[in-house]
């Protein structure tokens, strides 16, 4: 049995990072995960069936933060309400968006009339980008909530971190280069402001197993982000970009890696 690299990526998401970004039944995630992985070892159809089990879990997350997300309308704060709401809400809805992406891919559906790798790779980015990246944006929120600088770069984290995503996919869907490449700079924005929220924390916390990882986390995503531009511009203009084999090893696994250790 073996998983190419993206697939891994994938079942990682699913089994690690997911869980602890989200919360939800444990052993539900890693089932589900376990599942995926059979999946890629049934031949593309039938292998959609194996996948349904992380879309439930999906949906029932999501289902779980609504009520939740209702009690935060007393915030006082819009800015803190906005982002109660995209972490509560957004994250885990994305990660149903990424469930129905490995479903359509495991089945050999295109979306949009877009076919392999990019629709696995949309339930990657919707793992690690969407909900993960989004997630830690909301962390890093929550611990500058007493300076008004942090705040404000917290906002702006959390903001272009949860728009990114589905303004990526209509660049997609639409062959369009402004919000396919915009999408992929207001991510890059997003991700560098929760790095750099991330090493103000680490250097707060000194040489303990928090500040190294918030350390690691904040300085390793700031070359990968680049690639990803590169490579959004690569598919309009003239830009040397990677391969997407290449992005997966390199923009891909740091990622997954990354978000892993925080």
């Amino acid at each position: 049995m073996t998983l190419s690299l993206i697939d891994g990526i994938v079942v990682l998401g699913i089994g690690v990072v997911l869980p602890l970004a989200l919360g939800g039944p444990v052993m539900a995630w890693l089932a589900a995960a376990v599942a995926a992985f059979l999946g890629f070892q049934v031949r593309t159809g039938p292998a959609a069936i194996l996948v349904v089990p992380f879309g439930i879990v999906a949906v029932m997350v999501f289902a779980g933060r609504i009520p939740a997300a209702v009690r935060r309308r007393t915030f006082a704060a819009w800015r803190d309400a906005g982002v109660a709401a995209a972490v509560e809400v957004v994250a885990p809805g994305y990660a149903v968006v990424a469930a129905i992406s490995l479903v359509a891919s495991r089945a050999g559906l295109e979306l949009f009339g877009i076919g392999e790798p990019i629709v696995e790779l949309t339930a990657v980015h919707y793992t690690y980008a969407g909900v993960a990246a989004l997630v830690l944006a909301g962390a890093a929120a929550r611990e500058s909530k007493t300076s008004g600088r942090g705040r404000r770069l917290a906002f702006v984290a959390v903001a272009c971190t949860a728009v990114a995503p589905p303004l990526v996919a209509v660049g997609f869907t639409t062959r369009a280069a402004v919000p396919q490449v915009g999408g992929a700079v207001l991510m890059t924005i997003g991700v560098w402001s929760t790095a750099v929220l991330q090493l103000r924390a680490a250097l707060s916390r000194g040489w303990s197993p928090a500040g190294t990882l918030l350390a690691v986390s904040g300085l390793s995503i700031w070359a990968t982000m680049i690639l990803a531009v590169a490579w959004a511009a690569g598919q309009h203009w003239n830009v040397p970009a990677l391969s997407i084999q290449d992005m997966a090893r390199t923009h891909g696994v740091t990622n997954a890696a990354t978000m892993r250790a925080t």
